[in-house]
């Protein structure tokens, strides 16, 4: 399915989610990926992930993809056991630095929802890339139930030991419901 032109007449954007692709993600974060892929499909936005239908990966592409948007992938290709085969693109890649950067460049925006140590790398490298100025691209964190908390936290002991400056503790932008995701990238997108 694909579309020629955005339904509200204004400029498609890319947003990479970085997620989880565990079987045994909970059920809230699920519902919170179906969510914010039909959220970013009611806006025309792209969806680009992981290209896995497993986990809140495959919940985001299932949401999107249900609500008529558009859906991008990138997948190591010892995973395409577990690859969408409904996608618009679906890149293969060989190792983790050419996925890695084959969702990074195709991104407007970044969204991190819960996920594991691969979201949590995707997160800081997008993050660090962000404080050298290499973009300046919105990227937000869905703090579903305080998921990221502990993170933060340990942003703020870095920002107090001074080897993280405030400027740069502020670089991702916290959400506490999908809700606050959608709005806060609408205001980003304007």
């Amino acid at each position: 399915m694909k579309k020629d032109r955005p339904k509200s007449g204004g400029r498609s954007r890319r947003v990479t989610v970085y997620a989880a692709s565990s079987r045994e993600s909970p059920e809230p974060y699920l519902a919170a990926g179906r969510a914010i892929g039909r959220g970013l499909a009611e806006r025309d936005h792209v969806l680009v992930y992981g290209g896995a239908t497993v986990g809140v990966m495959g919940a985001l592409a299932e949401g999107a993809l249900g609500a008529g948007g558009r859906v991008e992938g990138v997948i190591l290709d010892e995973f395409t056991s577990v690859a969408h085969g409904e996608l618009h693109v679906l890149e293969t890649v060989s190792d983790m630095r050419s996925r890695k950067a084959g969702l990074a460049d195709r991104g407007d925006a970044f969204i991190a929802l819960p996920g594991a140590l691969g979201t949590l790398e995707e997160l800081s490298e997008i993050l660090v890339e962000r404080q050298l100025n290499f973009h300046q691209k919105p990227v937000l964190l869905l703090n579903l139930d305080g998921f990221w908390d502990h993170l933060l936290r340990f942003l703020d002991r870095m920002e107090s030991d001074g080897i993280l400056t405030p400027s740069n503790r502020n670089l991702a932008m916290v959400c506490k419901d999908v809700a606050e995701v959608l709005t806060t990238l609408d205001a980003k997108f304007e």
